[in-house]
Order: structure tokens, then C-alpha cells, then sequence
């Protein structure tokens, strides 16, 4: 994902052809590297950055789990445009992550932001609006081809940078990308939800 990469063409989208661990250091079970514990931080999440004092745990990292046919399905049913404009077409949606990333803008501002399931990139786009010094918008699906030219579009190809590869899967990849990279004081938006239920 750095220039030295043979899979970085220069604007920051990285070519799926190349095997998962040279996209993204993914799946190295050799390589130890130092994280959070899964424990820390939680229920705290501002956005933020870590103070390079920070005593970080060791832990041994996980090998990457293949990929199963239900997540190759999954992935495959967001590679389309069509869901991604129903998302977009829900104003009351987009606009309240919008106001979300606005209101949190102050701690956005000058840090570093993922944003996992990335889409089309619209909140990536927002971030970078709010003031990210970079954004890292992760997609699985194809359509992660789609984000990289509305990245461009949007002349953010130096704020955001389109990887199109798996953290694990959805929920996984929200838990893992927050294990391994969430900064103490770091923001996960939405951290957390109500559902309701009623018969009918």
C-alpha cells in the first residue's frame, strides 16, 4: 500500500491481482506486532491519536482466515452500484453519518481515519472534508474500483486512499480494524445502535 508496492498505481488504490498479504501485510502469521488489548479503550471512543508513550501489549498476529463461500457472497452483493445508490438515496442516512463526521470534526481533524466497508467512499469523503489527514477506505467488493474513481473525482486522491481486499468480514472487520488500529481515544462512528422489535 506504500509506493514500493507493485500494486500502488500512484493514487493511492491498490490493484486486487496481488495476493491479500502483499496488498495489505494481512495473513503473516510470522510477523509479531504489537496492538491494543482487545479490552482497552472500550466504551471510550473519541476520535484522537496515541501519544507515542503508550505502552503497547505484544501479541502474536492471527492468521488470516480464507474466505468462505458466505463471505464471497456476501462481499459479491456489495459489488454493485445499485445497493450502494439505495444507501446514498436514504438522505436520512447519509446525512446523519455526514452531521455525525461534522460533529465530531474537532477530533477528526489531523488524524488518521479507516473506513471499513467503504462503499462508494462518501464517508470517506466526509471525513477528508472534516479535516482527516488521510483516510484509508477499505472495501472488499468491486466496488471498491467504483470509490477509487469518485475519490478522483472529488480531487482526494491525496487525502484518501481506496484498498480493495478483506479485513475479515463485516462484523469481524469492524472488530479487528478497532483491535488492531483504533487509537486510544479513537472514534468508531456509529459505536453502537438500538434495535427494536415488535410484533406484528
Amino acid at each position: 500500500m506504500l509506493p514500493g508496492n507493485p500494486g500502488f498505481s500512484g493514487n493511492g488504490y491498490v490493484h486486487p491481482g496481488l495476493p491479500e498479504s502483499n496488498r495489505f501485510g494481512f495473513g503473516q502469521p510470522e510477523k509479531a506486532r504489537y496492538r491494543r488489548g482487545r479490552g482497552a479503550g472500550r466504551g471510550s471512543f473519541r476520535a484522537g491519536s496515541i501519544s507515542s508513550s503508550y505502552p503497547q501489549q505484544h501479541h502474536e498476529e492471527r492468521a488470516v482466515p480464507r474466505c468462505t463461500e458466505f463471505d464471497m457472497a456476501y462481499f459479491q452483493s456489495y459489488s454493485h452500484v445499485g445497493i450502494h445508490e439505495e444507501m446514498i438515496k436514504d438522505h436520512v442516512r447519509t446525512e446523519t453519518y455526514r452531521d455525525a463526521i461534522m460533529r465530531h470534526q474537532n477530533s477528526i481533524a489531523g488524524k488518521v481515519v479507516m473506513d471499513v466497508g467503504c462503499g462508494t467512499g462518501i464517508l470517506s469523503i466526509f471525513c477528508a472534508l472534516a479535516g482527516a489527514k488521510r483516510v484509508y477506505a477499505v472495501d472488499a467488493s468491486e466496488i471498491a474500483v467504483q470509490a477509487n474513481e469518485v475519490v478522483k473525482a472529488n480531487n482526494l486522491s491525496d487525502k484518501i486512499i481506496v484498498l480493495h481486499g478483506r479485513i475479515e468480514s463485516m462484523l469481524g472487520s469492524v472488530i479487528t480494524a478497532r483491535d488492531r488500529w483504533l487509537k486510544p481515544g479513537g472514534l468508531i462512528l456509529p459505536s453502537h445502535a438500538t434495535v427494536n422489535v415488535s410484533s406484528c
